[in-house]
């Protein structure tokens, strides 16, 4: 057997939410973006094999993408935030406040973006790329201010099928 070092990989990486003008690139993390992706299954069971598995079937798929992002950036945080709102204010636009209503209901498929995972050692290509080709934040926040610790946002982006049924996709997205 021959082992292809080359294909050995680690390092960070950046994670790309939506497209275009209104894409956010989140680009600082701290413990390292985690990438999860998990099969459930049906077992099937005839009589006669007694409890012999006869076969087993793919009923699912779920494919997460948890970043914990280590800038505090409000314009960032509104997009990370379902159902939050970026205040300016009127007169002085350096003055920001980041609003979030705990009235709406969100259907966060309709929020849903695509999200990449783009991959920063050297000689990285990218056919290193992962895609959620539908995918929404859920966001946690758990800030502790002292002088050790940075401020993270801890974000999992949720993956839904797109309309063609398609989950994640592991390279060159041009393909």
């Amino acid at each position: 057997m021959s082992i292809n070092t080359e294909n050995i990989k680690l390092g960070p990486c950046k994670v790309e939410f939506g497209e275009g003008q209104d894409k956010i690139v989140l680009e600082s993390t701290q413990g390292g973006v985690v990438l999860t992706y998990e099969e459930t299954s049906r077992i099937v069971n005839i009589d006669q094999y007694g409890t012999t598995p006869a076969k087993e079937i793919i009923t699912g798929r779920t494919a997460t993408i948890a970043v914990p992002f280590a800038e505090k950036d409000l314009d960032i945080l509104t997009e990370l935030l379902p159902g939050s709102s970026l205040v300016i204010n009127a007169t002085d636009p350096t003055k920001k406040r980041v609003d979030v209503s705990a009235v709406k209901v969100i259907d966060l498929l309709k929020i849903a973006k695509k999200v990449v995972l783009i991959p920063l050692a050297e000689d990285t290509t990218p056919n290193d790329h992962v895609t959620l080709y539908k995918a929404a934040p859920r966001t946690t926040l758990n800030y502790t201010y002292s002088y050790d610790n940075e401020l993270i946002t801890n974000t999992t982006f949720n993956g839904y099928p797109g309309a063609d049924g398609n989950l994640i996709a592991f390279g060159d997205p041009d393909a």
